[in-house]
């Protein structure tokens, strides 16, 4: 069963660029590993949703997204950066879980 992974942000306008910089390199990274489906940025247009900004990761299997999750965590770490500290600095919210989907 795929495993899809929705993180949703509170991006304030003077975080874009550096939010939107980090997830491209972060997408990247993830379109390279193993079991990588297909991944999307959905940036707010209109309506009432508090999250402006949404990203989506789909992953092959449970094994692919738990190897996704370590390499991406190796990586954060070889590079110094901190993720939470980070968006603590750019005023950043978000929420995040994991579905499986099937089609209908």
């Amino acid at each position: 069963m795929q495993k899809i992974l929705i993180d949703k942000f509170i991006v304030p306008e003077e975080s874009k660029a550096p939010f939107l910089e980090r997830a491209l390199k972060v997408q990247s990274l993830l379109k390279t590993l193993p079991g990588f489906v297909e991944g999307f940025l959905y940036e707010k247009r209109d309506g009432e949703s508090r999250y402006n900004y949404m990203t989506t990761a789909v992953w092959e299997n449970e094994e692919a997204f738990e190897n996704a999750k370590k390499t991406v965590a190796t990586e954060f770490e070889r590079q110094g950066f901190g993720l939470q500290e980070t968006r603590r600095n750019l005023k950043i919210a978000s929420e995040r879980a994991v579905y499986e989907r099937s089609p209908y």
